[in-house]
């Protein structure tokens, strides 16, 4: 058995699918598996190729695109090695573009590079 920490958004939604299912003991009203409610509901939704599975990747995901470092984010998944869970972060490709736009040239030089040099003509 493993105790993982939420955040008030999920816990905010475990009370209200709680209240929701006449305070059953269970999640979804005394189904004991995800694959009864989640299976359908994907259905609903016309996703195609969402599996359980996917949720987890974009837990990952979203954890390290918010800055969580990796050997964190390996705990929080059940993850032994750093390997398996970099299988699982995937960046988005806005976020890829927001890390090399850090790049950009700024106002701000550094002490390594040369100044500018500036000639007065009269």
């Amino acid at each position: 058995m493993r105790h993982l920490p939420l955040n008030a958004s999920a816990m905010n939604a475990l009370v209200e699918l709680r209240a929701r299912n006449g305070h059953s003991e269970f999640v979804c009203g005394g189904i004991r598996g995800p694959r009864y409610w989640f299976e359908p509901a994907v259905a609903a939704a016309a996703l195609k190729g969402f599996t359980w599975h996917c949720l987890r990747h974009t837990f990952a995901s979203r954890l390290v695109m918010a800055g969580v470092d990796i050997r964190t984010v390996a705990e929080l998944m059940g993850h032994k090695t750093l390997t398996m869970t970099m299988r699982y972060a995937h960046l988005a490709p806005d976020h890829q573009r927001a890390a090399v736009d850090r790049l950009e040239p700024t106002a701000t030089r550094t002490a390594t590079e040369p100044k500018p040099v500036i000639a007065y003509v009269q």
